[in-house]
């Protein structure tokens, strides 16, 4: 499971995910190109990255914007000279109920978490295919499979992202690029800090996980590394559930 030489994007580096699947990429020897939305946001991480023995470059845009993701991977070949990896991390959720979303919200998410993977999947696959080889990651959600009241537009999103990997997955494996999905549960991260530290809601949705706790952005590391790895050559549009059991109900 080494990625020795390879290089690649993290997009949404800064956030609880992004950032431990970068260190976990880092560690597995790839050189990272770290994407935020802010400029500098991930300075900090590549200074940290360097310093255990890693190589990172910087980049930050909106990833809706399509100049975002040319950018990110001009910005591997730039400094590294290619792109063998890419993984679709950076997101937005949404709490509001059904009956309460507005418009300007359900865009927001739909635009971030699906336009954004579909941009800058198309920008690295394509220099991915003329290479013959790839690896491209979407971070997809649980909720892709289960709904909850008040996730009508984040459900939707990541729904919307396990099929994209799946139709990815199926033009691309022919040409070399391998395109799978991760689909974490509950684990704690910046986006869900506003009730992950609630007692009652920790007694609640733990009473639902088999194993009986959250998981780590550590755990979810490892399955990135494994999908991006030659262990996983053989594997292509499948989603990996990380969730201790809970959609096992």
């Amino acid at each position: 499971m080494r990625l020795d030489g390879r290089v690649a994007i993290v997009t949404g580096a800064d956030g609880g995910l992004g950032t431990a699947i970068s260190r976990g990429l880092s560690d597995a020897g790839a050189r990272l190109v770290l994407h935020t939305r802010h400029a500098g946001a991930s300075d900090g991480l590549a200074a940290e990255l360097s310093a255990r023995g890693g190589e990172a470059v910087s980049v930050s845009g909106d990833v809706r914007d399509p100049e975002t993701a040319a950018r990110a991977v001009d910005a591997a070949d730039a400094a590294f000279g290619g792109l063998d990896i890419l993984v679709n991390n950076a997101g937005v959720t949404s709490t509001d109920a059904f009956l309460d979303t507005s418009l300007a919200e359900w865009r927001r998410v739909l635009e971030t978490n699906v336009d954004g993977y579909f941009l800058f999947g198309q920008a690295a696959a394509r220099r991915m295919v003329v290479a013959g080889a790839g690896s491209i990651v979407n971070v997809a959600s649980t909720r892709q499979v289960q709904a909850a009241v008040g996730s009508s537009a984040y459900a939707t999103s990541k729904g919307a992202v396990a099929m994209l990997t799946r139709s990815m997955a199926l033009e691309l494996a022919p040409r070399g690029v391998r395109v799978n999905s991760i689909a974490p549960g509950t684990i704690p991260t910046g986006l869900n800090a506003g009730y992950v530290t609630d007692p009652a809601f920790v007694a609640a949705r733990t009473a639902t996980i088999p194993q009986g706790r959250f998981g780590s952005p550590e755990e979810v590391a490892g399955a990135v590394v494994y999908l991006c790895s030659d262990a996983a050559g053989f594997t292509v549009g499948a989603s990996i559930v990380i969730d201790g059991g809970q959609t096992l109900a």
